[in-house]
């Protein structure tokens, strides 16, 4: 049998008291590392979630004979879980109501031109049977993966999409905007429809996951004991606030009370005018804030107030950041309301990284060097200014560890993580 995390377990439990807002015996981290320097694994898949389904939409075993590889590779720490999610793209809801999904630059697109007048009588006439193509792929797909993980890793929701998201796939933006102006009513009707279907999708999969895995996941990655999902509406971006109160406000609510628990995307600066309206959802467990491309990345020192706003209505963030944030994080932020997640190169490395609370982890050795350099206002550092360094502190290393930390400096001051 194939065991990717040995701790599993206990990785469990305090992610079931994290949902809860509650603390077992350390706050939960999760961090990914390679065991062999070659890649980021498995991780990367949580992340980009492997394009090769989305291009060859039947080849189910190829792609999970390539996810178990990189598993194998991948260090999963703390309360990091190997999680594979049937990944069509974000909003695959949209094939099922009949979009030809289009891959390309490394996405996938979702776009059908319908008019107004039509736009009711096409949803209407979707069914959610086997006789619909992308419906019965994905149940069949996912019960392929699942029946196939044995337990050894978790298998994820694919990427529903949101409600205005599969709507805006039919109509465009502009005809939507004009629509809401017009005719309301047609909208209204529409995301009737959609929400219906949505729902019944989710129950579908998550239905066909249970049969074989543990809990429930998400394309976030999350794991939770209970049903939970990350609700998003991206086309919010569009709305001015009363419209957003209107036409996007009430299809979020009713998805989250349809779960145990629920994280809400908020994805974009431009979402921030609605933060407001989402925390005043009680059922709402916690939020991802994404800051947007161009932005600083998640975690950064600018969102920290942002965050303590959202923690002091008793929610929870989910952070995924770059390792040299997450001292500070934890730090900052109430560890019953912290998820943070983050990757580290390799698995030796992130013995001197890790928050001094994670068990396996030996003092937080690479920050403090990050921090020395910049107080020398430098960002490279040589040999001998590592051994100036350790002496300094009365630490002995070996050479090969050395090595490791030289090269995880030039990371940290030179490559560029896109985490937005």
């Amino acid at each position: 049998m194939l065991i990717f995390k040995e701790d599993i377990d206990e990785a469990k439990g305090r992610l079931e008291a994290w949902w809860d807002h509650e603390i077992i015996d350390r706050p939960v981290f999760s961090y990914y590392a390679s065991k062999n320097r070659a890649s980021l694994g498995a991780y990367l898949d949580a992340r980009s979630n492997e394009w090769t389904l989305a291009q060859q939409p039947e080849n189910i075993e190829n792609v999970l004979d390539g996810f178990e590889k990189r598993a194998e590779s991948t260090y999963f720490g703390g309360e990091s879980m190997p999680s594979f999610m049937p990944n069509y793209g974000s909003g695959i809801l949209s094939a099922i109501f009949g979009v030809v999904p289009k891959f390309q630059s490394e996405t996938v697109w979702f776009s059908r031109p319908t008019e107004p007048k039509d736009i009711i009588a096409h949803l209407e006439s979707i069914k959610l049977n086997q006789n619909n193509k992308w419906f019965e792929r994905l149940l069949r797909v996912t019960e392929c993966a699942a029946q196939r993980s044995k337990g050894a890793y978790q298998i994820s929701v694919s990427d529903i999409g949101g409600v205005l998201d599969t709507l805006s796939s039919f109509l465009g933006p502009s005809k939507l905007i004009l629509t809401m102006k017009r005719k309301p009513e047609i909208i209204d009707t529409c995301r009737r429809i959609i929400l219906e279907k949505l729902l019944f999708l989710y129950d579908k999969l998550q239905n066909t996951i249970e049969k074989y895995c543990d809990g429930c996941n998400s394309w976030l990655n999350v794991w939770c004991r209970k049903r939970w999902y990350p609700v998003q509406c991206d086309f919010i971006a569009m709305l001015n606030p009363k419209w957003f109160k209107r036409f996007a406000l009430p299809d979020i609510k009713a998805q989250i009370e349809h779960m145990d628990y629920a994280i809400y995307h908020m994805d974009g600066h431009y979402q921030i005018p609605f933060l407001e309206d989402f925390l005043s959802i009680s059922e709402l467990t916690g939020i991802q804030w994404v800051p947007g491309a161009g932005k600083k990345v998640q975690g950064a020192e600018p969102w920290i107030v942002l965050y303590k706003k959202i923690q002091a209505t008793g929610k929870s963030v989910v952070i995924d950041t770059t390792p040299e944030n997450v001292h500070h994080l934890y730090a900052s932020l109430d560890p019953k309301l912290t998820y943070v997640r983050t990757y580290y190169f390799t698995k030796t490395v992130s013995k001197y990284y890790v928050p001094s609370f994670i068990g396996d982890g030996e003092e937080p050795l690479i920050n403090d060097l990050i921090n020395w350099c910049m107080e020398k206002k430098q960002t490279q550092i040589s040999k001998n200014e590592l051994n100036e360094f350790l002496d300094n502190k009365h630490i002995d290393l070996d050479n090969k560890i050395k090595k490791e930390f030289l090269k995880e400096i030039k990371l940290a001051f030179v490559e560029k993580h896109n985490f937005t």
